[in-house]
């Protein structure tokens, strides 16, 4: 099941657009953060992908916004869930999943405080009986276009940002930015994590500019 999850999750996020229309989340994307939109539909397919891959076993769920602890308003983005043969409480956490995005590639400072802070989160999660097996991942979203925008910049939600810290394009050099981005996490936590090479995901055109997102995938963490 462990090797189940990491893979589909790489697989999913590797096809992220897949379920929205042409253009949908590039449009969405133009608007706010699309760390929801994408959440939700990774949710859903991870959903559909546990049920094909155990026909018959109506035991595992994906649940978005999980609270481990009853009376704790502290929730996981996503976790995957083994239910207990009646179907009425939560077995065992099998991975408990964040989820943040960053709008327009550029480097930031809230980077590591909020990673850090999510795995914090979820490894006191893990001290209780409910988590104590579950793998821990962190997924990073960031977001790019292929110009600098003037057309429509009033309506662009996060054309304001524009400065001279972006990259634009998707090709070589933007990875290249991203990559530098991405080392921050790589001794965040105290152990160094293998990070690897973004790749820049097409997921459409709005308002006259394509956009990207490159999915980063840390874990499992211990």
């Amino acid at each position: 099941m462990a090797s189940f999850i990491h893979t589909t999750l790489q697989s999913l996020l590797s096809t992220l657009k897949k379920g929205f229309e042409t253009d949908e989340l590039a449009y969405l994307s133009s608007h706010t953060k699309n760390e929801s939109l994408i959440r939700d539909k990774i949710a859903w397919r991870l959903h559909k992908e546990l049920e094909k891959e155990y026909k018959g076993n109506n035991l595992y769920v994906v649940r978005r916004e999980w609270a481990p602890k009853i009376g704790d308003r502290r929730r996981v983005d996503l976790a995957v869930l083994k239910m207990d043969a009646t179907l009425t409480k939560v077995e065992k956490a099998i991975a408990l999943i964040e989820f943040k995005a960053q709008s327009l590639a550029r480097p930031e400072k809230w980077y590591i405080p909020e990673f850090k802070k999510d795995v914090e989160k979820m490894r006191e999660f893990k001290a209780l009986d409910v988590c104590k097996e579950a793998d821990l991942y962190f997924v990073f979203l960031e977001t790019g276009q292929s110009e600098e925008a003037n057309k429509y910049k009033s309506v662009l939600a996060y054309a304001q940002y524009q400065t001279g810290d972006i990259v634009y394009g998707g090709g070589e050099s933007y990875l290249s930015a991203i990559k530098e981005h991405w080392k921050v996490f790589a001794d965040a936590l105290g152990a160094h994590l293998e990070i690897p090479d973004p790749i820049a995901i097409e997921i459409g055109e709005a308002f006259g500019y394509k956009q990207y997102v490159s999915p980063l995938l840390i874990g499992p963490i211990k």
